[in-house]
């Protein structure tokens, strides 16, 4: 008696995936495999006391296929962007019209890593109803090798998934509002405790001349201590800080706005000349009008308000910004309080870095 070739490859595939998946949730089977689904993962998260991990509202569904070293050689692999599997057609339309979400996940032998995706939002950005109707019995899937599964993807599951779980208790957002809270979570709580704990917060905002990316740090400081940072939050072609964090309110170093002033000319006749006025609430003094001032130290808050920046090396425009919880930064905090009480989520507020960016989307 002997195992074939792919069944000792599938199998040390799947103990692999395990391996992964483990930190992240609890397994779920079918007793017979029916519904052309390998293994289900209920998500879990460590809980923010330390004690143990919560389970949350979520489970989701993987379908496996593997690529064998011989198929797909690493030369190959180095070679191309992305990664194709054959699927039978009517998997893909079960999946598809299933309400819970499938995830296709494909070990790459030459590599000994996993690529995955939603494959139900595959089918629905790729054929939506169409494929209920596809004639041919497979479909060429492809992959992108960006699509890793790793502790980021099993993060973006829990919180894509958590966003129609959570509609109902957040009455007054939309999904896009829901999925920032979601991401912006552990920001809130670090607030409020800063709040509550009496230490200053505040963000860095650095951008640049020559390049699209703004740069957010995030501090806090107790007692006139040094500011400690939070998140380093880099983002591609940011607008303004109110769209990008709709849960603060914001107060400059220096605050700054155009003003119309009417000057006469030599022939006696009055002109609208446009000034930039600086000004700094710290301590209260007009910005000395005898200095110069650049336009491209401004920075739209998108609240009406704006903040004028120092300029380095003509390249880097560096702002100051105090920070605190707006109404609907409070109304988040407390929603957030009430998940946690109830273990439905958990959230660590502890130091980490995001980047927002096309190429970092999966």
């Amino acid at each position: 008696m002997k195992i074939g070739k792919t069944d000792a490859f599938e199998a040390d595939y799947m103990t692999k995936f395990r391996q992964i998946a483990a930190p992240f949730g609890i397994f779920m089977d079918y007793e017979t495999d029916r519904a052309g689904r390998d293994i289900g993962l209920h998500l879990t998260q460590a809980s923010s006391s330390g004690e143990g991990r919560i389970v949350t509202p979520i489970s989701v569904w993987f379908q496996m296929k593997g690529i064998m070293p011989q198929t797909l050689s690493l030369k190959d692999l180095n070679a191309s962007e992305q990664v194709t599997v054959a699927l039978q057609t009517n998997h893909l339309a079960f999946w598809y019209m299933n309400p819970q979400p499938t995830y296709l996940a494909i070990y790459v032998g030459s590599a000994e890593l996993f690529l995955a995706i939603d494959i139900k939002d595959w089918v629905g950005e790729n054929f939506g109803d169409r494929i209920l109707a596809h004639a041919p019995k497979t479909v060429a899937v492809s992959v992108s090798k960006r699509n890793l599964l790793d502790e980021q993807f099993f993060r973006n599951v829990l919180n894509r998934n958590l966003v129609p779980a959570l509609r109902s208790i957040f009455s007054r957002e939309k999904d896009e509002g829901i999925a920032r809270f979601l991401r912006d979570s552990s920001l809130v709580k670090w607030l409020f405790n800063c709040e509550t704990s009496g230490s200053q917060a505040r963000i860095r905002v650095v951008s640049y001349m020559s390049k699209m990316r703004t740069e957010v740090y995030f501090e806090s400081s107790t007692a006139g201590a040094e500011w400690v940072e939070m998140r380093a939050h880099w983002q591609f072609a940011m607008s303004d800080l109110a769209s990008s964090f709709p849960f603060l309110t914001f107060r400059p170093q220096r605050t700054a706005a155009w003003q119309s002033e009417t000057e006469y000319g030599w022939d006696s006749e009055p002109h609208v000349v446009r000034r930039l006025r600086i000004d700094e609430p710290d301590d209260g003094e007009w910005w000395d009008e005898d200095e110069d001032t650049d336009p491209e130290c401004l920075f739209d808050l998108g609240d009406g308000s704006m903040s004028y920046g120092q300029m380095a090396g003509g390249e880097i425009i560096s702002h100051e910004i105090a920070i605190s919880l707006n109404e609907v930064g409070n109304r988040w905090a407390t929603i957030l309080k009430t998940l946690e009480t109830s273990e439905i989520i958990s959230v660590t507020a502890e130091p980490h870095f995001l980047s927002v960016a096309p190429w970092h989307a999966r």
